[in-house]
């Protein structure tokens, strides 16, 4: 008998075993899929029947069904013999499987004489089960081999595998195996994960419109391709052939202002870039239109002022001079500070969040007081690294006019790389130009560069936001020349945030005759491309305010350039004489009101004295020049 069940073994070649099967449901727990035999069951009383022509010339006739379903002919469940007519199951049933096979075999032990002496007295029958998703139930080839060795070839749909999902109709079920092969649009063990992004767009003009390119990943389109500028068709979309990304074109008709990208293709899929698409003004305003024209000229095509010698800021209002106190300094926590006397502002990265297409936060990674500094660079020279027990060098070196600090931050479950440089400009303007914007950055002020790599979102949907967090300090008491109490009031403007004419989102916090500026360019690259920034008020309060930059759906990078500074109101006249001036007006005032009052008072009181003593003498007089009456005629 042990010889017997070696051979079975052994002709089942290779398959792993299971035993788990629950009458007519076998699941396949080592390749994955459930068969229900149900589907293929015969009545008891007219079970399958099949004959066998053994190498000797013998012929055998096995009946046989499944799911232990009697067969009335001998009374056995599962298979018999017909020229025994009897037998019983000795065994349970040998269960295997392959990858698109189920395997079952059965032993069943003669009653009576022995007429199976090669098998011991028992007889083995083997059903092989293979997938076909045309046939319901099919015996393909039988053969009795060895003697008393009953081998039954079949092919059904039942054996076929289910697709998670049918593939969600963007995929090819495989039958064999049970996997997806997913469209060129999506993905995951189903199909059912969209693959489809937008990461960025050309600009058109507002009053033509015309041909743009839209950058992202959107596979190989149909016929029933649609792009949305808005609520505008985008015309004629032709796609480049899908790679990592690739690039749609199409035709944008004449409009303004900045508006969302929708792509929709077949069976229902979509993406969405928010606020991805602008329509490029033919004039740009700067702001505060340089505040007079003695001070600055605005450039129309670019929105940035440039400021007339001697004056100075994002709209030229601050006027140079040679004892500026602003200085500006960085901690090792990632901290920019730009302090002026007793007011001291600062600008930190807060965090990195992940939204989905419904403005929900999905992940946030809090950046704060978490950056790993690498290296300060002066003048072209790298500082040391470092010790945990140290700081960043602070050169003040008066040959070097920028100073580079850089720092870094990884996201591991994002796989993402963040790397965070601060530029501290010293005592002269410096130019630069950024994802198509040039621009002047003025000495005593902060530039930042924010690098996002490699970020793995978790749908193709989902877009990040850059959080940073200004504020504001310094309630130290001032007094003016005359020794009153200046205002100490810290008053936060965002008006610049949403204002579409600007080629800039501009903050201010003004304080104690300050104004400290945040300019974030509506410009940022991604994956290397030009593409629109937007900017969000995520909260402000008293003395601070925290900024949302709104960035797309970059592949390999998000890069943004936002620079800060503060500008200092022309103090006021500081001398004595206006004091004296205000002291001297206040005086004649004091005598023009006052001696008028009582000069007056004194007529009042000399004509009542004298009416009282020549009270008669008045009277007579008065008679005496009374007109007579004329008499009517």
């Amino acid at each position: 008998m042990k010889k017997n069940l070696f051979f079975i073994l052994f002709i089942l070649f290779n398959i792993k075993f299971s035993k788990s099967q629950d009458n007519c449901i076998y699941n396949n727990t080592v390749f994955g899929g459930i068969y229900n035999l149900t589907k293929i069951l015969r009545p008891a009383n007219s079970p399958y029947s099949q004959a066998f022509t053994n190498n000797i010339g013998g012929t055998s006739t096995i009946s046989f069904n499944f799911c232990k379903v009697p067969i009335s002919l001998c009374g056995n469940e599962r298979a018999c013999i017909d020229s025994s007519k009897a037998g019983s199951l000795a065994v349970n049933e040998i269960v295997s499987y392959a990858s698109n096979q189920l395997n079952i075999g059965y032993v069943t032990e003669k009653l009576g004489i022995t007429d199976c002496l090669a098998g011991g007295n028992y007889r083995h029958t083997n059903f092989y089960l293979k997938c076909d998703p045309s046939t319901d139930f099919k015996v393909i080839q039988v053969q009795e081999n060895p003697i008393c060795t009953y081998n039954t070839y079949i092919s059904s749909k039942v054996i076929c595998r289910e697709c998670l999902y049918n593939c969600s109709n963007h995929g090819i079920c495989n039958v064999y195996t049970g996997d997806c092969l997913c469209d060129s649009q999506t993905e995951g063990l189903g199909c059912e994960s969209s693959k489809l992004f937008i990461s960025s767009s050309d600009s058109a003009p507002e009053e033509t419109g015309g041909l743009i390119n839209i950058y992202g990943y959107f596979g190989n389109i149909t016929n029933n391709a649609q792009i949305l500028i808005g609520d505008k068709l985008c015309k004629n979309p032709i796609s480049g052939p899908p790679n990592v990304w690739n690039t749609l074109q199409c035709t944008i008709e004449a409009g303004s202002g900045v508006k969302n990208i929708t792509f929709q293709d077949n069976n229902g899929l979509s993406t969405l870039g928010i606020n991805l698409f602008k329509y490029t003004p033919k004039v740009y305003q700067c702001l505060n239109n340089c505040t007079k024209i003695s001070q600055g000229k605005c450039d129309s095509s670019t929105g940035v002022c440039e400021c007339f010698q001697g004056y100075s800021g994002l709209d030229c209002s601050a006027q140079l001079n040679s004892n500026n106190n602003t200085e500006t300094s960085v901690t090792n926590n990632g901290s920019s500070i730009i302090s002026n006397q007793n007011v001291t502002y600062s600008i930190n990265i807060y965090s990195l969040v992940e939204y989905d297409i419904n403005g929900i936060i999905i992940n946030e990674y809090i950046l704060y007081n978490n950056w790993n500094y690498t290296t300060t660079i002066t003048n072209s020279t790298t500082t040391p690294t470092p010790t945990a027990t140290t700081t960043p060098s602070i050169t003040k070196s008066p040959l070097s006019n920028k100073q580079i600090t850089n720092y870094n931050q990884f996201i591991s479950d994002r796989n993402c790389t963040i790397r965070y440089t601060i530029e501290e400009i010293k005592d002269q303007p410096v130019r630069y130009s950024f994802a198509g914007v040039d621009f002047r950055v003025d000495p005593h002020s902060i530039k930042i560069t924010v690098s996002i790599s490699n970020y793995k979102y978790q749908s193709g949907l989902n877009f990040l936001q850059l959080r940073i967090l200004s504020d504001v300090n310094g309630n130290q008491t001032q007094f003016d020349s005359c020794g009153n109490t200046i205002r100490n009031e810290t008053e936060i403007g965002t008006n610049g945030i949403t204002t579409d004419e600007l080629s800039s989102n501009i903050i201010t916090i003004s304080k104690d005759s300050k104004i400290f500026y945040g300019r974030f360019l509506k410009n940022m690259l991604s994956d290397n491309r030009i593409s629109y920034l937007s900017t969000s008020l995520i909260y402000k309060n008293s003395t601070s305010l925290m900024v949302g930059l709104n960035m797309p759906h970059c592949i390999h990078e998000c890069l943004i350039d936002p620079d800060f500074s503060v500008l200092v109101s022309p103090p006021p006249i500081d001398n004595g004489d206006e004091c004296e001036s205000t002291s001297s007006r206040k005086w004649f005032l004091y005598v023009v009101i006052i001696v008028p009052v009582v000069g007056s008072a004194l007529i009042v009181i000399l004509a009542s004295i004298i009416f009282k003593r020549y009270r008669t003498n008045l009277k007579i007089a008065a008679a005496a020049l009374k007109p007579a009456k004329l008499n009517k005629i």
